[in-house]
């Protein structure tokens, strides 16, 4: 364990090095001097704000600070110092910063936990030369700026993995550039999570469902059930995170999501499958594509129900799809068996798709 890491609240620290690729291509040579005296600069600023460096991997750098007007008066010193400092004509390093003040999970390789994973986005988020604050750490720091240093609201954006839009800040440096081009968010990618109330949206929609959850509870009683049920709704947030679902409803032992993509949604009900297998528990997924109607929170329509059903039919254990997100699914070059079909209508068919997790191909394309 990294033993001198503070804990409690703090403020997660991300940066990285814009187009560091193709920086690499243009250096050549050079490259590896150019990252050593990024890396020394922005070490400099982290000292002398009192940052904790957390981890560092090629040009991104993963810091902790106790204070969140420490990340933000190293973020200046770093966006100062690098302006200035005399690069290669053709290699300018431009950094982009992202900041979250939260509670991170400590762990023994350093800390965890979505507020570590916000940071992140944000900094995805954003591009060379700009430094973006979460809504919790603008206001905690609004009222500690000085009197040249600002904030610029940018509003609430989808990020990659979060369920909910995050509002996003832009720290106003004096003497630097203050206009950057849109956020890198999913927005701006694919419009709004599912379009205006009223107009029909093509998504996918996955459905979970403990089995045998009426027997366990009888056999635990409430007080254990209650705990147990509470530790299954942690995990499937958690992996609903991490594969960009948006939570619907949770109610009972059930959950209903919504993706961008049915590969995305088959991802994450694999990976529920298995993280609930740690707490004793079996579920049934049921994954489906279509047009869904937004109305207010809520999701309705033909496909809604359809996932219902498709998730009722499935086994312990088993993801089941219809083939309608089998041959979506397959242009992203997942692996899956087929185990049977089973008529639904007499114009759909269901398709009984067990998803193999351990045998995706090209798997590289599907990382974070």
């Amino acid at each position: 364990m990294i033993s001198n890491l503070p804990t409690g609240t703090l403020t997660g620290f991300h940066t990285d090095i814009e187009n560091s690729t193709i920086l690499t291509r243009h250096l050549r040579e050079q490259y590896p001097m150019v990252l050593a005296t990024h890396r020394t600069l922005l070490r400099a600023a982290f000292t002398a704000s009192e940052g904790f460096e957390v981890d560092t991997q090629g040009d991104a750098f993963f810091v902790a600070f106790p204070r969140a007007t420490q990340a933000v008066a190293a973020a200046v010193q770093i966006q100062q110092t690098l302006a200035t400092e005399p690069w290669p004509p053709s290699g300018i390093v431009r950094v982009r910063i992202g900041m979250q003040t939260g509670e991170p999970i400590r762990t023994t390789a350093g800390y965890t936990g979505l507020d570590v994973i916000r940071a992140a986005r944000i900094k995805e988020a954003g591009h060379g030369g700009q430094v973006l604050l979460s809504a919790s750490t603008a206001t905690i720091v609004q009222d500690a700026l000085g009197d040249d240093v600002g904030l610029r609201d940018l509003g609430a954006h989808r990020l990659k993995g979060l369920l909910r839009p995050e509002r996003m800040f832009q720290l106003i440096i004096p003497g630097l550039p203050e206009d950057f081009p849109p956020l890198q968010t999913l927005d701006a990618r694919t419009g709004p999570v599912l379009g205006a109330e009223g107009a029909r949206v093509l998504t996918t929609v996955l459905f979970t469902d403990i089995v045998g959850s009426t027997q366990q509870l009888f056999a635990l009683g409430d007080r254990r059930w209650r705990a147990l049920g509470a530790q299954h709704k942690v995990l499937v947030r958690g992996e609903l995170a991490r594969y960009g679902g948006h939570e619907v409803d949770m109610v009972g032992d059930g959950c209903f999501a919504t993706f961008d993509s049915p590969a995305s949604a088959i991802r994450c009900a694999s990976a529920i499958r298995e993280a609930v297998k740690a707490l004793g528990l079996d579920v049934r997924v049921g994954v489906h594509a279509g047009e869904v109607e937004p109305e207010g929170e809520e999701v309705t329509g033909i496909t809604v129900h359809t996932g219902v059903y498709v998730m009722r039919r499935a086994g312990p254990g088993e993801v089941l799809v219809l083939s309608t997100v089998k041959d979506l699914g397959s242009s992203s070059l997942l692996v899956i068996q087929v185990h049977g079909s089973k008529i639904v209508t007499s114009e759909d068919r269901v398709a009984n798709w067990k998803i193999l997790v351990n045998q995706w191909r090209n798997e590289h394309s599907f990382r974070d």
